[in-house]
Order: structure tokens, then sequence, then C-alpha cells
């Protein structure tokens, strides 16, 4: 088996499974997600005679690069909206009160920097 490594975006917060991300996208307040898992995404295409079969894109195109070719993903819960401030939303983590909003969000970790997010491991 091939064995390679992928860095985390430069810039980006470097997490776990497991981890909580806080982040301040939006003036309103800080939103918390919990990484569930962190991932290298592939485009399937369908292929032309039978649409139910589909091929790996990367293994279809000789000279162009893939989508989202060695792109870090997080496989993430978004959990409660909004809090005021930041201390409010490492609270609710550190007592596990938060809620489930959305499973299943896969966001590209290069949209997770500092200074607007932060890593909060659970202990």
């Amino acid at each position: 088996m091939d064995q390679f490594s992928i860095a985390f975006p430069e810039g980006s917060l470097v997490c776990a499974a497991g981890d909580y991300l806080i982040c301040h996208h939006s003036p309103a307040g800080w939103q918390v997600y919990r990484v569930e898992d962190i991932l290298l995404v592939k485009r399937l295409l369908p292929v032309r005679n039978d649409p139910s079969t589909l091929l790996i894109e990367e293994h279809m195109l000789d000279s162009m690069t893939p989508a989202y070719f060695n792109e870090v993903h997080l496989l993430l819960t978004v959990l409660d909206l909004d809090f005021t401030d930041e201390s409010k939303a490492i609270q609710a983590i550190h007592l596990q009160t938060l809620n489930e909003r959305t499973r299943g969000v896969l966001r590209p970790a290069s949209e997770f920097t500092e200074p607007d997010c932060r890593v909060i491991r659970q202990i």
C-alpha cells in the first residue's frame, strides 16, 4: 500500500476527530462545531453509457488536476448557534450542554483559521 502524508493547509487550525471548533464567522456570535473526521475527497463521475457506474475522476484525467486534489476536509457536526461570547461557547463544550443542529457537514479545513476560530480539546 502506498503511503504519503498530507498537511493541514497553511494558516488553518490543526485539529483531530473529537475536537471542538468555535468560530466567530459573523458579528452575531460564536458558532460551535464538533470534528467527526478528517478526510480527503475524491469526485465521482458517471460512466456515459452506464450512469449507475461511477469512476474516480482522477483516474479519468491525464493532464488536469482533479477537483479537491489533496485538499483536507473536515466532517463536522454543527452544534449550538451563535453564542454571544467565546467564554460561553467554551463553557458549554466543557459542560456538555450543546445541542446538535446538523450532522455530516463537509467543509474545507482552509475555512477554519485564526484569529476567527479556536480548537477546544475535550478532556
